[in-house]
């Protein structure tokens, strides 16, 4: 399902508005009634959430990163159409992103990838697989801290089955 740079950088954003609208802003019952990405509509909507194309042949991901910090916004999304990362690999891609955000003195944001070869589902649905292309998505971890505490009290992880909660950092 990846992109090929032939679809502008217009067409992608959009495409990437789409997807958080309706997958991840939507309520399912799988995520016990909550949204997927239960915190990604309140950013959209206060504009703090920043989209933008991670093109790894014109760009470097420091680029990338700072032009993010440089937004102000609370959270980020990144489409990076020109990679087609494998399920297995995504894991260790997300590593290294966040190795490179703390060793580029910005160890205050985590990253979490979105790839839509991920076999990362609940109760039989995966929202990774419906993502346009490879996303990468950023947010200040004071930010992620407190929504994760919000989240707990309530019975948002209940499906989630194990290795889902693992992929998440989710005890």
């Amino acid at each position: 399902m990846g992109m090929h740079l032939s679809v502008n950088r217009e067409q992608l954003i959009k495409q990437m508005t789409d997807y958080v609208i309706n997958v991840l802003e939507e309520k399912r019952p799988e995520f016990s009634g909550f949204a997927v990405c239960p915190f990604v509509k309140a950013d959209r909507l206060a504009d703090q959430l920043y989209m933008d194309v991670f093109d790894n042949t014109r760009d470097t991901l420091i680029e990338t990163i700072l032009r993010f910090v440089k937004s102000g916004k609370r959270s980020a999304l990144f489409a990076q159409p020109n990679v087609n990362v494998g399920s297995e690999e995504t894991k260790g891609y997300q590593e290294f992103i966040n190795i490179v955000l703390e060793e580029s003195g910005n160890g205050n944001i985590l990253a979490l990838c979105f790839n839509p070869n991920d076999n990362l589902e609940v109760s039989g649905y995966n929202p990774r697989s419906k993502a346009p292309c490879f996303l990468v998505n950023m947010a200040y971890k004071d930010h992620l801290s407190k929504s994760h505490r919000a989240l707990r009290s309530t019975d948002y992880y209940n499906n989630l089955p194990v290795e889902y909660k693992k992929y998440l950092n989710v005890k």
